[in-house]
């Protein structure tokens, strides 16, 4: 009852907390198990939370012992099917982490026709990149085949998680599932060598993570990866496409990692230059404050002198509306993340305890104005249904209203404080990294066809 009450209030929180979430292959997950999920773990408790409330059945952990600190919270998680592994660093020094009773209870739990979640990366970074994946998946796995002849009908689901921005509030996520992996499809090579059936179960996990899931060796990698796709899907692919389609725009991301992995093996000086470019031209778009999409000539066309004072007449129009929202909002929006600094979490952490403790300011923010309306205002029921409907009405109105004014004040900057010399080299960057792209996909498609 517990759990599905959570599951209720969680579906409802990542609504609101994200912009969109993206789900694909919800169709390969049965109704019931036995089942293990494994997904890669760019963002902490957001993961696990996310992928229980899209799945139908109960859904049980295997998590870090690390996070068992006392018997309260090893109460809860025993409550929610939350099974304990241990690593190296959750053990003292010159001790082995024994994993047998947690081998024991993960096959009792699969026994029950139960469905587990197998985070098999083992830690959560936020950056863009897949981890090594740990074998501990396909050796439970295996090994609970193996007690029932390789007749457990045991399947594997990976779920690869894909955020625009994992840390970022009304960020958009894609979860895409894949096919089953029937593990009784690795008996004959589970007897002839349990130690390589087991490195091909991860492998074989390991693939399908890497076809969805973008690729990145380091911080420096990731920072062009981030700015090679902004620019693309600023001037080189249909804006608008993207836009209403923001999955494209995940799987196109994943496309350019694959790509630019490949242009510095096939021609490392053009990707030297691309990244030099690249890094010059968004270090502009920051030092002046401005928005790539807003300097394409499509954008810069619209916006003629009469356009411009219709946009502020609205915006002044429009400003009590946002004065109301940000009196219902701002405050139980802002709070979590001064309470979150204050915790001094890792960055890791940001989105879901965030969203979490919005959970709990939101609610109470909202019925202490209600209360007080009541009070000294009117105490009609009718009129305090209505103002719980105008508070997070006015909250989007609000959203909507900074992103607008933030938008012009930003496209105003670029028309009439900008240098000039200083556009002419955003010009020039910007002819020259097109040039490099156009150079780049012809080089990329002598290699396919070679």
């Amino acid at each position: 009852m517990i759990y599905h009450f959570l599951k209720q209030v969680i579906r409802a929180s990542l609504f609101f907390f994200f912009k969109k979430i993206l789900i694909s292959g919800k169709e390969h997950i049965p109704d019931k198990g036995p089942l293990i999920i494994v997904a890669n773990h760019p963002n902490t408790l957001m993961d696990p939370l996310l992928i229980a409330a899209i799945t139908g059945q109960r859904i049980g952990f295997v998590a870090n012992a690390g996070i068992f600190l006392n018997k309260i919270i090893t109460k809860i998680f025993n409550y929610f099917h939350v099974i304990p592994v241990y690593r190296k660093k959750d053990i003292l020094p010159g001790e082995k982490p024994d994993n047998k009773k947690a081998f024991v209870k993960c096959h009792e739990y699969l026994d029950q026709r139960g469905s587990l979640l197998i985070f098999p990366e083992g830690t959560s970074y936020y950056e863009l990149k897949l981890r090594e994946i740990k074998t501990g998946t396909a050796r439970i796995a295996l090994s609970y085949e193996d007690l029932k002849g390789f007749k457990g009908n045991l399947k594997i689901i990976p779920v690869a998680l894909d955020y625009s921005d994992s840390i970022q509030f009304r960020s958009v996520v894609s979860v895409t599932i894949c096919k089953a992996i029937e593990v009784k499809e690795y008996k004959q090579a589970y007897e002839a060598n349990e130690f390589d059936a087991v490195l091909q179960l991860t492998e074989d996990i390991r693939k399908e993570f890497a076809e969805i899931v973008p690729q990145t060796s380091g911080k420096e990698q990731e920072e062009l990866l981030v700015n090679a796709h902004h620019f693309y899907t600023t001037f080189y692919s249909p804006t608008e496409s993207l836009q209403k389609n923001p999955k494209q725009s995940l799987e196109l991301r994943t496309q350019v990692s694959k790509a630019l992995q490949l242009l510095k093996t096939r021609n490392l000086e053009l990707y030297l230059d691309t990244q030099s470019k690249l890094t010059r031209f968004f270090k502009i778009m920051k030092e002046e404050r401005i928005d790539p999409a807003l300097i394409s000539a499509k954008i810069i066309s619209k916006y003629s002198m009469p356009v411009i004072v219709i946009q502020f007449l609205a915006f002044l129009f429009l400003f009590p509306f946002y004065l109301l929202g940000m009196f219902f909002n701002y405050i139980p929006y802002i709070l979590p993340a001064k309470i979150f600094k204050a915790m001094k979490l890792d960055i890791e952490y940001r989105a879901p305890v965030q969203m979490i403790l919005g959970l709990v300011c939101f609610p109470i923010y909202y019925g202490l104005i209600i209360y007080m309306y009541r009070v000294f205002i009117n105490d009609t029921m009718w009129q305090s249904l209505i103002l719980i409907v105008i508070m997070p009405l006015m909250g989007y109105v609000s959203m909507f209203y900074y992103a607008e004014v933030k938008r012009f004040s930003k496209l105003w900057r670029y028309k009439f404080l900008i240098d000039k010399s200083k556009k002419l080299e955003i010009d020039d960057l910007k002819d020259g990294i097109l040039n490099n792209i156009e150079s780049a996909r012809r080089n990329l498609e002598l290699h396919i066809q070679d």
